[in-house]
């Protein structure tokens, strides 16, 4: 069988369904959460591959950032109610400005573009199941972070480790459709930045092996350097879909924006990704 990764329930057969694709990066706001509610079979594991081109609007006229992110993202069941997760991710990174030249006495501008590569948010972390009830089910979450040490695209450089812990909860409604809210919290270690995190998603299954996923992704947080403390807030939209390839390999696509941001630059993103379960 093709495609899914999530399990609508622990009993009766295990039913394909999706996860969380994230966010983010970390080092752009927040990032889509990869992992889901559901937690794996004891010795089953997934390894997603995706790629995925994301533009940051500035708000200054010849300004521009973006970047391009591969990330490995990995789950495995070590037994039926503790998976383990993670992440790394590899970015390249071009920035556009403007500067200003004098020839001859009269100014002119003059656009200067710089490519670099990083090491992109990495984790690694622990869910547990901690309460299955029919078409319930709740788990936790918590991982070890290394992610941007600030929010913001046209700031950010340093990265900093910090800690995720998150309350998981899904629901599936029949064999075609799933729901899942994950809250959490998430802090670096130097406490220059701490955020709250709530990651919403539905799900919907109209054939075998596909998945249509709405997701949402909204954070609240405080940056802070130098003494000085800035809130942020945003809101981002993922529409996807997961097609099967082959047996146990599926492909995603999808793309973000931005619904609302205060003090973020606002987010567009396109992303591809792989899906194969093991």
């Amino acid at each position: 069988m093709c495609g899914g990764v999530q399990h609508f329930r622990r009993t009766g057969g295990l039913l394909p369904g999706a996860a969380f694709l994230v966010a983010a990066l970390l080092s752009i706001i927040s990032a889509p959460a990869f992992a889901g509610a559901w937690t794996r079979p004891a010795g089953d594991g997934l390894l997603i591959t995706s790629f995925g081109h994301h533009r940051f609007d500035l708000g200054a006229e010849g300004f521009g950032y973006s970047k391009f992110e591969t990330a490995l993202y990995a789950e495995y069941g070590l037994t039926d109610r503790f998976t383990l997760t993670g992440r790394l991710s590899q970015e390249t990174r071009q920035r556009r400005f403007q500067v200003e030249q004098r020839q001859g006495g009269a100014p002119t501008l003059r656009s200067l573009s710089s490519v670099s590569q990083a090491l992109g948010e990495s984790e690694i972390g622990l869910r547990a199941n901690l309460l299955t009830s029919g078409d319930w089910v709740v788990s936790a979450q918590t991982s070890l972070v290394r992610f941007s040490a600030d929010p913001n695209p046209l700031l950010g450089g340093k990265a900093v480790w910090g800690a995720d812990a998150r309350l998981q909860i899904g629901r599936s409604v029949g064999e075609a459709v799933f729901m899942e809210a994950q809250l959490g919290r998430r802090s670096g270690w130097d406490g220059a930045r701490a955020e709250t995190r709530l990651d919403l998603t539905l799900g919907v299954r109209p054939a075998e092996g596909w998945r249509v996923l709405a997701q949402g992704y909204s954070a609240w947080g405080q940056n802070g350097w130098g003494g000085y403390h800035s809130p942020f807030e945003s809101h981002r939209l993922h529409l996807s879909v997961i097609a099967p390839l082959c047996e146990r390999l599926s492909l995603q696509i999808g793309v973000i924006n931005s619904v609302h941001s205060d003090r973020l630059a606002p987010e567009q993103a396109y992303m591809l990704s792989f899906w194969r379960e093991f």
